[in-house]
């Protein structure tokens, strides 16, 4: 996050002083309405250091959340800002493969369950109104989160907390109602990079006791979201 404000900071001061436009800051309150997906690969090691198994799943989640935002318009034509989400957008609970029964020596059917928090999403942006079009505005950004791994493993083992970033195009509508505030509705779509993590079992020290090792992947993740806004510019 901090990458992206001072990257917001930069932006806003350059074109600033390239640009002889008045300046108008404002600041508005979102609730997002957003669907989520990507495509996950598990592969399952036993306590030998075998891939026991590899499955491939597509999946897919929706989620409600609020964000605010900051932003500062040069003129009557671009704005850069930044938006961020306080609280983190929560995962469905999944069952995951991997769990230690030492009896037979190697991985049983367990009751270890997996879900992930995407926490500190933050975008910075640019915003373009189209002034031929009313209040229509066109908007590109680039974001970071954290992809934080909630597990309760069989066999103990924790899945490392990973981060990813990618790029997020929109488009809107902005409705002016009186002394500085405005109403906004905007969809917009989103991709971030491929993420992967393991449950902390190096290769090679695979063992009864720990399970042996398991890696999942995620990749081609995208999302789509529908947005409200209350906005005011002083």
């Amino acid at each position: 996050m901090k990458k992206l404000i001072t990257v917001a900071v930069f932006a806003i001061f350059s074109a600033s002083s390239a640009l002889s436009l008045d300046i108008t800051p404002s600041f508005g309150l979102s609730y997002n309405t957003a669907g989520f997906a990507g495509e996950g690969n598990e592969r399952v090691g036993s306590d030998t250091g075998t891939v026991q198994s590899t499955t491939d799943e597509y999946g897919a989640f929706g989620a409600d959340f609020a964000s605010v935002f900051a932003e500062v318009q040069f003129g009557n034509i671009v704005a850069i800002g930044l938006d961020y989400v306080p609280g983190g957008i929560e995962s469905p609970i999944n069952k995951s493969r991997e769990s230690e029964d030492s009896a037979v020596g190697s991985n049983g059917s367990g009751n270890s369950q997996v879900s992930v928090d995407f926490e500190e999403l933050t975008t910075v942006y640019a915003k373009v109104n189209v002034p031929f079009l009313g209040g229509t505005y066109l908007k590109a950004g680039f974001s970071t989160v954290d992809v934080i791994v909630n597990e309760s493993m069989e066999s103990g083992n924790t899945y490392a907390d990973v981060n990813t970033e990618g790029f997020m195009a929109g488009i809107g509508y902005n409705h002016e109602i009186a002394n500085g505030f405005a109403l906004r509705a905007e969809v917009s779509a989103s991709q971030f990079d491929d993420v992967k993590t393991d449950n902390g079992v190096a290769a090679g020290s695979e063992s009864v006791a720990n399970g042996g090792r398991n890696v999942v992947q995620v990749e081609s993740m995208w999302g789509a979201k529908g947005t409200v806004s209350l906005v005011k510019s002083f």
